[in-house]
């Protein structure tokens, strides 16, 4: 819990940064400022299972649809988003399983593991065009060009999906060096997949500047952007954390039953924000401090 000094200066020098939630009571929008966690509140109240965001832009994936939002963290003061959100995924998108975003296009796959793509059409009011890029066999997660799925990681590229190994995966980055958690491991692309760590590992995240986390059995693996070393530590709380994100200079996490993490380099803060049912994190845009 914040005490009343960190309340008044939350904000003032390290600036404030949107956080997004996907949980079973629908989108959670935490505002945090480094490894401070202060507003949260609903963004939508329809179970959303997929979540991802840029500086300006917000994704969500749920049952019946993908929703997308304009956003503008910079000009709220530190405010919880309040997006106004619009149907994007037309009458090609069903249920959502996993949705990436970038300046570019948008990656979406539904829960019978088709890939669809799209660029940016400008105003989430203007309908995208899908393309579909191929199918895959239960889809986990999608981040930067790439595909966790219980086959394998796959590689979005122009000929549409392409295996490049593993099974049973739970996550996956593509930010810098490619990383993919597993039911088995921890595992980087190198000449091939090679092995960081054994054990069952649930969620992995990278900043692109050499740091990165990973969660599972064997606990949090962090690595060092100065040498590339992989430590173990104790995960932020006991609750299994499901998704990682890292963006911005922070890394946040958040457990099944609704648990938000945050650290900024010192150390980890934690709320419970009583929405059971998480399925997934991203860290959107945000607002420079003074």
């Amino acid at each position: 819990m914040q005490t009343l000094t960190e309340k008044r200066v939350f904000g003032a020098k390290t600036g404030v940064t949107d956080v997004f939630v996907a949980t079973d009571a629908g989108l959670a929008a935490v505002t945090v400022s480094a490894d401070q966690i202060g507003a949260f509140g609903l963004a939508s109240r329809e179970p959303a299972t997929a979540v991802a965001a840029t500086a300006d832009r917000l994704v969500v994936g749920t049952d019946d649809g993908l929703l997308a939002a304009d956003i503008d963290a910079g000009s709220r003061a530190g405010d919880v988003a309040d997006p106004a959100f619009e149907s994007i995924g037309g009458d090609a998108i069903g249920s959502v399983a996993a949705v990436d975003l970038t300046p570019e296009e948008i990656v979406v796959a539904d829960s019978n593991g088709v890939v669809y793509s799209s660029e940016h059409a400008g105003a989430v009011a203007e309908p995208p065009a899908w393309e579909q890029r191929g199918t895959t066999d239960g889809v986990r997660a999608i981040d930067a060009g790439l595909l966790a799925a219980t086959d394998g990681v796959y590689r979005i590229d122009d000929d549409g999906v392409t295996n490049t190994g593993l099974t049973d995966v739970r996550a996956v980055t593509g930010v810098g060096q490619p990383l993919a958690a597993t039911a088995d491991g921890l595992f980087r692309l190198g000449n091939g997949w090679q092995s960081v760590a054994d054990g069952a590992f649930r969620a992995v995240a990278a900043d692109g500047h050499g740091h990165a986390h990973a969660v599972g059995e064997a606990g949090l693996l962090v690595r060092a952007a100065e040498d590339g070393a992989w430590t173990t530590t104790t995960p932020p709380v006991e609750a299994p954390v499901v998704d990682l994100a890292a963006d911005r200079g922070i890394v946040v996490g958040v457990t099944d039953d609704g648990t938000l993490c945050v650290t900024a380099g010192d150390g980890w803060r934690h709320q419970r924000l009583g929405l059971p049912g998480a399925r997934g994190v991203a860290i959107g845009g945000g607002a420079d401090g003074s």
